[in-house]
């Protein structure tokens, strides 16, 4: 947590797999995750299609190929709470981290693991747990289990937690506008 805590700003290639009750095969895209703490992220996928999820602050937007929406989390409070938990997670903050998760944290010579299940009875209703896997300062897993039992697993390569950027990066990195077309 120390070396997410410390990031100036985060920039990662990702890998997914979503499993759903409802589908045969799973769902895999890839593309790249950019975190400006302390509540910026934006996640463009490149595959399948284009897309992008971004929040900014108290807001939310998506845009993909069909078009898109902008939520405001102030006015939805179960929005809210969704999402801060994962700006939560990427900021490092273990006292805010501890006060909305019971964390299981396991150490060996491979790597770490730390499991996260949620405390709150509302957030346990969308969310059973949260797997973070890495080895030393460096995310390498992210493991999302519903509460339906439908599972997100994330793998991050080429991180960069070191990344600053221009004021020109940060517009297009965060702009409510369409994703770029995947290449």
């Amino acid at each position: 947590m120390r070396g997410m805590a410390g990031a100036t700003g985060v920039e990662a290639r990702f890998r997914e797999r979503k499993q759903l009750a409802l589908l045969s095969e799973p769902i895999e895209s890839r593309g790249t995750l950019y975190f400006v703490p302390p509540n910026r992220l934006s996640r463009e996928t490149s595959e399948p299609s284009a897309s992008r999820l971004v929040i900014d602050g108290d807001r939310v937007s998506f845009r993909d190929a069909a078009g898109g929406n902008t939520v405001d989390l102030s006015a939805s409070p179960i929005a809210r709470e969704y999402v801060s938990n994962f700006v939560v997670l990427f900021n490092g903050d273990l006292d805010a981290l501890r006060s909305r998760y019971e964390p299981h944290f396991r150490a060996d010579a491979k790597g770490w693991t730390l499991e996260l299940v949620p405390r709150a009875a509302r957030l346990r209703e969308f969310i059973a747990k949260v797997t973070l896997a890495g080895h030393g300062r460096a995310l390498d897993r992210m493991e999302l289990v519903e509460a339906g039992g439908d599972r997100t697993t994330t793998w991050f390569e080429a991180v960069r937690s070191d990344r600053v950027w221009s004021d020109a990066e940060l517009a297009r990195i965060f702009s409510p506008e369409p994703a770029p077309p995947a290449r």
